[in-house]
């Protein structure tokens, strides 16, 4: 299963480039964020985010909504085409909250399948393959009339949003919403007969459970966000402090048997910056950034939370 980097086109550290000759490392930028960029020279996102490799662009359309900013099709249209030469390009979405009633949800889902069809109709031609995206929500049986109607576009490739406050955050969500979410993934994959990606799913405590369903790609841009809160990500999930900036959640600190885990973690999988090690974890935003970008990419470990642990081996045992 592939895990794209999600990340601001600017933004340092860039993985791909420090890790070149050993993995391949794909991406995704948000068109939220390539609104504001003025595209340079004959191949634009390669270029500014000097990368040579797979790129996916997303609508941004959670990034536009939670800041109230009005955007519609014409506009995400006018920056996948400057943007031209990424891998994928995912539809513009309006996503359902968890409280919305099935009527407010339905409204939504009507604006998802409206955007993904003029956003189609307006990019064809200029070979740039429009994925769908469907959202997660508590009345299933909505959500798939939905997606057959968009399964009726013939597209390679679904996308599926709206699941982390259902398995990453779990708060004011129905209970056992972490199994029903996990189980709604299963059913898409059935029911659809090209690829699926999962958005923002890309934590090492979920990503052994995704592949095992047979999730195609999910992403995640945590990497960078823990890192900037001093915490390091470990393998099969958990994420730990090592400096002593001042938090409101997830205080815990790294142990020393913690430390040589991931250490060993690292060296097993052929993590290219080990001599910095653990030095820089300490001292350097960076540092922990790339190896949070490593354990994101490279861990398939069995998740180590009770409650992940748990939906794993359940789906293993299915």
């Amino acid at each position: 299963m592939k895990v794209l980097l999600g990340t601001p086109p600017r933004a340092v550290p860039k993985p791909w480039i420090s890790f070149i000759g050993a993995i391949n490392v794909p991406a995704m930028v948000s068109a939220f964020e390539l609104l504001k960029v003025k595209a340079p020279g004959d191949s634009p996102l390669h270029t500014l985010l000097q990368h040579s490799g797979e790129v996916w662009v997303d609508s941004g359309g959670y990034q536009f909504l939670s800041r109230g900013v009005e955007i519609g099709v014409d506009d995400v249209a006018g920056v996948y085409l400057r943007f031209w030469d990424a891998s994928r390009y995912l539809s513009l979405d309006y996503p359902p909250l968890p409280t919305d009633d099935d009527e407010t949800a339905f409204k939504k889902f009507l604006k998802t399948i409206e955007a993904y069809a003029r956003l189609s109709r307006l990019l064809e031609g200029e070979d740039i393959e429009v994925t769908p995206v469907i959202h997660y929500y508590k009345n299933e049986e909505l959500v798939f009339r939905v997606m057959r109607k968009i399964i009726d576009f013939n597209p390679r490739e679904l996308a599926i949003g709206g699941l982390v406050p259902y398995i990453l955050v779990t708060r004011n969500v129905p209970r056992n919403s972490r199994w029903r979410a996990l189980l709604f993934i299963a059913k898409v994959i059935s029911e659809f007969n090209g690829m699926v990606h999962v958005l923002g799913l890309g934590s090492p405590s979920i990503t052994p459970t995704l592949e095992l369903l047979g999730v195609h790609s999910t992403d995640s841009s945590t990497w960078r966000v823990k890192a900037a809160y001093g915490k390091v990500i470990l393998p099969g999930g958990g994420e730990r402090h090592v400096t002593g900036r001042r938090v409101n959640f997830g205080r815990r600190v790294i142990k020393p048997s913690e430390l040589e885990e991931l250490y060993n973690f690292l060296r097993s999988t052929g993590f290219p910056l080990l001599s910095n090690y653990p030095d820089g974890l300490y001292s350097s935003f960076e540092y922990r950034a790339l190896v949070n970008a490593w354990v994101t990419l490279m861990s398939r470990e069995r998740p180590r939370g009770r409650s992940f642990r748990l939906m794993y081996e359940r789906i293993q045992a299915l």
